[in-house]
């Protein structure tokens, strides 16, 4: 009996074939590499019957309403324009007159030659004009390069619930943030250009027509790395609308600022959700709402100082945040996370780190769920207001966190490796 040589058997290679996948991020990865072009087309049609079921319940509700919240935001904006430059006294006079003095006049071009019928109509079409330029604004900004891509990047604005909310009211946030967007990307990229620079600051300027919204990006117009004139130009401009709000009113400009503090003061409060108002008045601390502002108003200088020279839609995500957090805000205001929605999908068409891809995927779908959610969650009674509220402010302070260690990156950028490449 003969045994076999097993010496001199062939020996084989190891196997190259791929592992099984077991890593979360190799599954998801697979499963948007199969199915991802289906998942942006049942988020589409989501956001078409979202968006025609939103703009067709509450333009209505907007421009004949006569329900007590339908246009109030709107009206009282238009009484108060009115008042200012019929020399009639606004702060203490009228309840919700809590504005600056250069609002007013920032206001008066929109609102001062019509009546308040025609207000409404007028609100309607130019609240549908801003959220297309915000549309076209996310679809520029996205990187979105598929059809169905730039699709759902667009139907963002109006599927979303709080432009749905203050098409109701008629508020200002919808009309501040596309021109606050703009401005500051013009500025940011206008390459010393004295047309661009102009055209910009005006964007900006306006947009702090509300300044509950906007004031915290006013910081990245101060520290924007070599440049000097963009924030001579929104200063200048805003002094000078105020200047010309003080020729209407008794008083002066330090005056009349004073009144509005005063009165802007008095109706502090917790009127929304997920502020530092909100949660210091849930630890019995009300009076330190103001100085906690303050407080974070001025961190948020430090750290646009400090992280200037990272990416734009870096910093307008953080301003955006701690412009949602600072101050009371209600659920129209939460347009604001449209910002760091759409700079999680720059990175994630972006970015050369397969993890850090993966990581903003997930956070934007998250996102996208918390914002496309039915805002009565938020506003009804608990439990369901209570973990809807609390798991939008986990995930807004998550959010924050995140752009602000993104900013740190930017700044002094990891080696990568091969496999995070990949």
């Amino acid at each position: 009996m003969v045994l076999a040589d097993t010496s001199m058997e062939p020996v084989h290679p190891p196997s190259t074939s791929p592992a099984p996948l077991t890593s979360p991020k190799s599954v998801l990865a697979v499963i948007w590499r199969r199915y991802g072009q289906l998942i942006l087309q049942v988020g589409i049609g989501l956001m078409i019957a979202a968006a025609l079921w939103r703009l067709g319940l509450e333009l209505p509700r907007l421009i004949w309403g006569e329900d007590r919240v339908d246009a109030v935001d709107l009206i009282s904006r238009h009484r108060e324009v009115e008042y200012w430059f019929s020399r009639q006294p606004v702060y203490g006079a009228l309840p919700n007159g809590d504005y600056p003095p250069a609002s007013h006049v920032l206001l008066w071009p929109l609102l001062s030659w019509m009546d308040r019928e025609a207000a409404r109509w007028f609100w309607a079409g130019s609240t549908l004009a801003v959220l297309a330029w915000l549309s076209g604004l996310g679809i520029r900004e996205s990187r979105a390069t598929t059809l169905w891509e730039k699709l759902f990047i667009a139907l963002l604005p109006f599927a979303l619930y709080p432009a749905s909310a203050g098409i109701r009211v008629g508020q200002l946030a919808t009309h501040v943030i596309p021109p606050l967007v703009a401005g500051l990307l013009l500025i940011d990229r206008s390459r010393r250009s004295w047309s661009q620079d102009i055209l910009g600051a005006a964007f900006v300027i306006f947009a702090l027509v509300k300044p509950t919204v906007s004031a915290p990006f006013f910081w990245l117009v101060c520290f924007m790395p070599g440049r000097w004139r963009p924030v001579v130009l929104v200063s200048g401009g805003y002094a000078i609308a105020a200047l010309i709000a003080t020729g209407y009113q008794a008083g002066n400009l330090l005056t009349l600022h004073a009144d509005w503090l005063a009165h802007a003061g008095d109706q502090l409060g917790t009127r929304g959700h997920a502020s530092v108002h909100t949660w210091l008045e849930a630890a019995g601390l009300s009076e330190w709402m103001l100085p906690a502002s303050l407080l974070l108003m001025g961190a948020m200088g430090l750290w646009t100082w400090l992280y200037r020279r990272a990416d734009p839609w870096t910093l307008m995500s953080v301003a955006a945040l701690i412009s949602r957090f600072w101050t009371d805000h209600q659920v129209f205001d939460d347009l604001l996370l449209w910002i760091p929605v759409i700079a999680l999908f720059r990175l994630a068409k972006t970015s050369p780190s397969q993890p850090l891809r993966l990581i903003t995927a997930i956070l934007f779908a998250l996102n996208w769920f918390a914002l496309m959610a039915p805002a009565r969650f938020l506003n009804g009674a608990p439990p369901i207001s209570t973990l809807a509220v609390g798991g939008q402010t986990i995930l807004w302070v998550g959010l924050l966190v995140f752009f602000m260690v993104l900013a740190q990156q930017e700044l002094n950028p990891p080696e990568l490796t091969h496999q995070e490449k990949a």
